[in-house]
Formats: C-alpha cells, structure tokens, sequence
C-alpha cells in the first residue's frame, strides 16, 4: 500500500533533496548542521508547511494532496477479516499540516536513524476495488472511497550505514520499520454491492462503528505495506545523493 507510507517517504524526499539542492532556492535557506536536532525539526516542519505544493526547481511532486497511483492492502489467513483491497488513482491529504514529533541519528557516522510526525487529520480518496469478508460480513464492490484517520501518528525507524561509490559516501539503508496509531478510523466505500443502496448504507455504518476491531486486524497488512513504499523511496534519496551534501 503505497498509502500513508509514500506520504512520510515523500516528505522525508523533499527535506533531504532541499538540503542537498539549497542553492537551487531563496536566499536564506540553510543547510543543517549535523547533529543539530533543532535544524532539522524546523527543516522538517518548513517542508510540510511551504512546500506542500511540491517544488518544481528539483521536479518534486506535490505532497498535499500527494498522488498515488496503486496501493494495496491484503489481508489473508482465517481471521475475522480476509479482504483484498486495492486503491487506484488515490489523493493523500493532509500532510501539510504535519507536527514534527521526532527526528534522530542524522549524524556524522549514522546508523539508526528515526523520523516522526503526527498528522491531525489524514485522508485517503479515490477508487477503489473490494472482495472477501470483513468480521462476520462479506463485502465486495468497486468505486470511490474516504479513508480518513484523526490524529495520526507516524513513526519511521531505519538502520544502515556509509559505503564508499565513486570517491563519495552514499547512506546505504538495510532495514526499516514503521508503526502508526490513530484516534479516529473514518470509512466510506461508494457502490458496494453493485449499487445496492440499503446493503451499501448499512456496510458503511457497520465499517464505522466497527473500526477499531477493523484497524486492529488491518494493522500488520498496512504497516507490511508501508514498509515496501517508504524503503524504495528513503532508499532512492540515499542513493542519488552523497551523504555529506545533505548538511552542512
């Protein structure tokens, strides 16, 4: 699922590629020191707030709404939840708004490094395609869908290290793990059961007032998923650019 995942990955993009294209923007824009918790925070946070409608001197794409093309979450097994849901052409909004909880291990030898934020309102909306079977239900349909989580926390941890590539040092990461949790699990699928309006409305109310048993069996799928986008991103900034050109 390239959900909330591509969400905080893309942030984590435009805050490493502003440091290592700073000239390309007004002057005063610093680079941060290693080490320098404080920069960074306020780097970070920067980005969320004037950057959220991408910045085309580096072709970076918009991050509110930021834009994905597929996700996919897959819940198998013989839980009470066994689903197929796949997302296509889907809008993630609210980043912009994004609180800078934490941002560790960006130092001169990094290793571990963590990123977290909490994000007031997050929303996921666009089409969408459902089978399988949710609590004692089943459920299939095909159209648009609102997935919106309140006061989402999102916390990202990675490890790694330097290696050496063409006289420079690249952050070369190995591994990452990444958790969230919400107050507030918000649902809305259009066209469930092939437009059957009472089986539909009745779906939906039954998706709401059952979210936390949902989220909780969901969990694992979504993070699964999160984990593969926020890899390939992280792992596509480390790459392009040597490490000691992100700070000062």
């Amino acid at each position: 699922m390239k959900v909330m995942v591509s969400g905080v990955a893309a942030v984590l993009l435009v805050t490493l590629a502003t440091n290592a294209f700073a000239a390309q923007f007004p002057a005063g824009y610093t680079l941060c020191p290693k080490d320098d918790q404080k920069c960074l925070f306020e780097r970070i946070a920067g980005t969320f707030a004037k950057h959220a409608a991408g910045i085309p001197a580096i072709d970076l794409v918009s991050l509110d709404p930021l834009k994905i093309s597929k996700m996919d979450i897959v819940q198998g097994g013989d839980g009470p939840i066994n689903i197929v849901l796949n997302f296509k052409n889907v809008d993630l909004t609210g980043l912009s708004q994004s609180v800078v909880k934490k941002a560790n291990g960006f130092t001169a030898n990094p290793t571990k490094m963590e990123l977290g934020i909490l994000v007031p309102v997050t929303s996921l909306v666009g089409g969408y395609k459902i089978n399988g079977k949710v609590l004692i239900l089943p459920i299939q349909g095909e159209g648009k869908s609102n997935m919106t989580m309140e006061n989402n926390h999102i916390q990202l941890k990675w490890t790694g290290k330097l290696v050496d590539r063409s006289g420079k040092q690249y952050y070369q990461l190995d591994k990452l793990k990444a958790t969230f949790d919400t107050t507030r699990f918000h649902m809305h699928f259009s066209n469930l059961f092939n437009g059957d309006k009472a089986l539909g409305d009745n779906m939906n109310v039954f998706l709401n007032e059952n979210w936390q048993d949902i989220l909780k069996e969901l969990k694992p799928a979504i993070i699964d998923a999160f984990v593969k986008i926020f890899q390939s991103v992280i792992t596509s900034v480390f790459n392009k650019v040597p490490y000691n050109e992100l700070f000062q």
